[in-house]
């Protein structure tokens, strides 16, 4: 196990090829696998279920999506502000012996249309005198379907497995589409589209369980009229230049993201649209 910056600096040096970017992504990742670990050993385990990004980065590979911030929905669970910040101040309070310590820093309430409620924590890690600032997401009444699963995660560099309970593919996948259709050409989250394209050609999903998610996530988030017209909005968004000039942002920013066009991401998510329509 990593305890201390130095084996971390030496560690990442060597995966990082002198790429800046690339160092300070391996970086956040390590230490926010830190406190997946203490979810995982935690008596809130059953009650966490990881999804976004990070879960992306999980099933893909760091190489082909990184991530920002930790994204998690509970279930079970009276999420106030009050009794969020007890439950992460008992989660951080997880003694691994790994040199990491947690703080939270700030603490407010998840107001972003379309996404479900929750509380937003910033954390500040440190590691020796190595400070590393994470944001994670905790939000509740996420309709997974059919359920969550359990997954092995694997962590980065040690070779060890933990235990968590994430989203379903099929559910992953939907709530990205279904944003795209509510946002139409008003969408920023590029990752959005990244993440279909990239999941759907790296991974198996049961079409028929992808149909059911997307209805029920849509009737969840009160979309389900725009269902009929989300092929006439895929054809806007594909044909929208502010969209395609977002994209091309995305893409530059984004080493993962490599050459990938947008009218190649949106064949992906095309395809996708297609089977849940």
């Amino acid at each position: 196990m990593i305890r201390t910056a130095t084996q971390l600096k030496a560690k990442v040096r060597n995966l990082s090829g002198g790429d800046s970017k690339k160092a300070q992504i391996l970086i956040r990742n390590f230490i926010m696998e830190r406190f997946l670990e203490r979810i995982a050993l935690s008596r809130y385990r059953n009650n966490f279920i990881l999804k976004g990004g990070m879960l992306v980065a999980a099933v893909v590979g760091l190489d082909t999506r990184a991530t920002m911030d930790i994204d998690t929905t509970v279930k079970s669970l009276n999420l106030t502000k009050d009794n969020a910040v007890k439950i992460v101040e008992e989660i951080i309070a997880v003694n691994l012996d790994d040199g990491v310590q947690f703080q939270i820093t700030k603490v407010t309430d998840i107001m972003e249309e379309h996404d479900y409620p929750g509380i937003r924590f910033m954390l500040e890690a440190t590691l020796d005198k190595m400070r590393q600032t994470v944001k994670m997401d905790i939000s509740t009444g996420d309709v997974i379907t059919p359920r969550a699963v359990e997954y092995s995660y694997h962590l980065m560099f040690e070779g060890r497995v933990i235990s968590l309970w994430t989203y379903n593919l099929e559910t992953l996948l939907v709530e990205k589409l279904e944003t795209i259709m509510a946002r139409g050409t008003a969408n920023t989250r590029m990752r959005d589209f990244y993440d279909i394209h990239v999941i759907s050609h790296q991974e198996a999903f049961d079409r028929e369980i992808l149909k059911k998610a997307f209805l029920a996530t849509s009737a969840k988030r009160n979309t389900t009229d725009q269902i009929p017209d989300f092929g006439d909005i895929l054809s806007a968004v594909e044909a929208d230049a502010s969209m395609k000039k977002q994209w091309d942002s995305f893409r530059e920013d984004s080493f993962f993201v490599g050459e990938l066009s947008w009218n190649e991401v949106m064949v992906s998510v095309k395809v996708l649209a297609e089977v849940v329509l």
